[in-house]
């Protein structure tokens, strides 16, 4: 598979992909589809009630601040056109966040826009739950090349239509606590570069003080954190979750059971499960947890962990500005493997429903101006430096702006502007997830199969092998319902 490029799609044209149960959610699926039998949108208004005022709902999940922001500003220039934001679960990721989308737009009291986790649009679309965005950009004349080629390739349907525009752009880091290395007697400018070495220095940064309930008070490498989760790992081992004509899940395939097996014995020789264990759920009874002051890498209980550049920028840059640390590409499994992270991030789409496409698409196309971006930034600097801290934006998928705007917004932090830089270099050696018909119920079972191999409740062959039958149902079930021929 090639860099930042979604698996090659050998799919035919069909209508309607399958929710995480045939209950509730196909049946909102069929009225979202039966109302568009005609050709249009349900809710379609006359054209003469389209020159009316609008209030528009934008639905988000990541940055809500941010978005506010940008809303914010839209209304005090367009008062015309009214703008609400609600930063919402159903955004995400997992089936059933898509499934109380799916019933919100059925029952026509979803948002005219949103802003959503990108992989999952193919599946949004093939529901009809979003609008096809050909039309605006040839009206607009609007170019595929100011935005970055995987960032469309992801947000495209099967039908071959593009769906989604790009929000945000992550790209997944090796972080480091350079005083810990030294601490381990370990080079503090040198992370590991292979799976070995990771393994070995991981060991090294774990901290144990004997006691019987929390044996361990740092962790080298945590594997159920940040953004470790099993995807690189296999795709590093040359694995995949999904056939490549999107028919068949592929959990057990042997690079993926490998990777697993990998994970387990890192946990293992930490300490093992329950020791671990442990020490995750004193950080998770911290309330300033993850996303705050108290997580484990900024108060030295995690020696390394995998994450994006936008928490670089986002969290540690705002709480713990004087981290001493380093930001590189993930470790490859063997010397001299190719560079390889993984990209994900979010999109804006229109939903199918919405009662003013036009004016939800001038919106969409305002949201992804420099202006609005830039108002976004600003906002969040300005919380950032009203807190003592910092803040440098993440990716927007757009090149040429990303560029630009990483180097207006530098935070004057050597180490956070750095990895910024590192994530930017590394776009070209990112994957993005397999595009798929059941992209919730898949994304379900990679993580729950990785859950119970780490924890010890399975076999990392029986996890996947068990998780494997739920999303093989679900692709199942999507392919029975697409036309034929």
């Amino acid at each position: 598979m090639k860099p930042m490029r979604a698996p090659a799609a050998r799919h035919t044209r069909y209508a309607v992909l399958r929710g995480p149960s045939a209950g509730p959610l196909l049946l909102a699926a069929g009225a979202v589809l039966g109302a568009c039998a005609t050709g249009r949108a349900p809710s379609d208004p006359p054209p003469s009630a389209k020159a009316l005022p609008v209030a528009l709902e934008l639905w988000g999940g990541p940055y809500p601040a941010r978005r506010q922001d940008q809303v914010t500003a839209w209304n005090e220039a367009h008062p015309a056109t009214s703008v609400r934001f609600i930063a919402a679960p159903e955004v995400g990721q997992g089936a059933a966040a898509v499934q109380r989308l799916a019933a919100a737009v059925a029952a026509k009291s979803g948002p005219h826009l949103l802003d959503i986790d990108r992989f999952q649009v193919a599946s949004y679309a093939n529901w009809r739950l979003i609008r096809p965005l050909g039309d605006h950009l040839r009206n607009d004349r609007i170019p595929a090349s100011r935005f970055l080629a995987a960032t469309l390739d992801e947000a495209t349907g099967v039908d071959g239509g593009l769906y989604g525009l790009p929000s945000s752009v992550d790209v997944r880091l090796l972080l480091w606590n350079k005083q810990r290395f030294a601490e381990a007697g370990l080079d503090p400018e040198r992370p590991p570069v292979t799976w070995d070495q990771l393994r070995d220095t991981a060991i090294r940064l774990v901290g144990s003080h004997g006691g019987a309930a929390t044996p361990l008070d740092r962790l080298g490498f945590d594997t159920q954190g940040g953004q470790a989760s099993l995807h690189l790992f296999a795709w590093q081992s040359g694995g995949a979750f999904q056939t490549a004509d999107g028919r068949s899940a592929s959990l057990p395939a042997p690079a993926n059971r490998q990777a697993l097996e990998w994970l387990v014995d890192l946990v293992a020789a930490q300490g093992g499960w329950p020791a671990v264990a442990a020490l995750r759920q004193r950080w998770a009874n911290d309330r300033a947890g993850a996303d705050g002051a108290a997580h484990p890498f900024l108060t030295g209980q995690l020696g390394m962990q995998h994450q994006i550049g936008d928490w670089v920028g986002d969290v540690l840059a705002r709480h713990r500005p004087d981290l001493a640390f380093g930001a590189a590409a993930p470790p490859v499994r063997r010397a001299g493997d190719a560079p390889l992270t993984w990209s994900g991030g979010y999109s804006y789409v229109l939903a199918r429903h919405t009662a003013a496409p036009d004016a939800a698409w001038a919106v969409m196309q305002w949201m992804l101006g420099e202006p609005a971006i830039r108002r976004a930034y600003d906002g969040e600097r300005t919380r950032a430096d009203a807190g003592g801290g910092a803040h440098l934006p993440g990716l927007t998928g757009q090149p040429a702006l990303d560029t630009a705007l990483l180097r207006a917004y530098s935070s004057g932090i050597p180490a956070v502007d750095s990895a910024a830089k590192v994530a930017l270099e590394l776009v070209p050696a990112a994957r993005i997830r397999e595009r798929s018909l059941a992209s919730a119920d898949l994304w379900d079972a990679v993580i729950g199969a990785q859950e119970h191999a780490i924890s010890g409740q399975q076999s990392p062959a029986r996890a996947l092998e068990d998780h494997n039958t739920p999303a093989q149902r679900a692709l199942d079930q999507a392919w029975t319902l697409a036309p034929r021929g």
